[in-house]
């Protein structure tokens, strides 16, 4: 396997094999927190979805006009330097049609009636397990390489 930098909290790095296929769906996952992030990061790749991580708001979008290949993103809201739904919003101003997964450990009605007229953003609450991760994704119409 080839090691591949994955961005950790506050630009921290660590070199880690790339276990999923170049040519896979990639997710960015957005998560300040580490063990939250690295089940996502786990259930995705098990999925077969190849990852990219951002620990903040500012991380995020650096990955995302990096990487024009991302096809969905799951956003944190609570992230160090702005909120995931700020976030979330910025994301969807640079590009529309990029579903948004945003994950929060608060009641998602408020999160759901403020993104309610908008496409393709869903919300999980955490906590979450691999299914209801990959049924959000569902819902937002990504699916992993078959």
């Amino acid at each position: 396997m080839l090691p591949v930098n994955c961005a950790l909290s506050h630009g921290e790095r660590i070199n880690k094999p790339m276990t999923a296929d170049a040519a896979a769906p990639a997710i960015l996952v957005v998560e300040d927190e580490f063990l939250v992030r690295l089940f996502a990061v786990d259930a995705l790749e098990d999925a077969g979805f190849r990852v990219i991580q951002a620990g903040t708001a500012a991380e995020a979008l650096r990955a995302l006009n990096s990487a024009p290949e991302v096809r969905a993103a799951l956003v944190d809201v609570g992230l160090p330097d702005r909120s995931g739904d700020q976030l979330a919003a910025e994301i969807h101003a640079l590009r529309a049609d990029l579903p948004i997964i945003i994950a929060s450990g608060r009641s998602g009605r408020e999160l759901r009636e403020q993104f309610a007229g908008t496409p393709h953003v869903t919300i999980l609450v955490k906590p979450y397990t691999a299914p209801l991760l990959l049924d959000a994704l569902a819902t937002v119409g990504v699916a992993p390489k078959n």
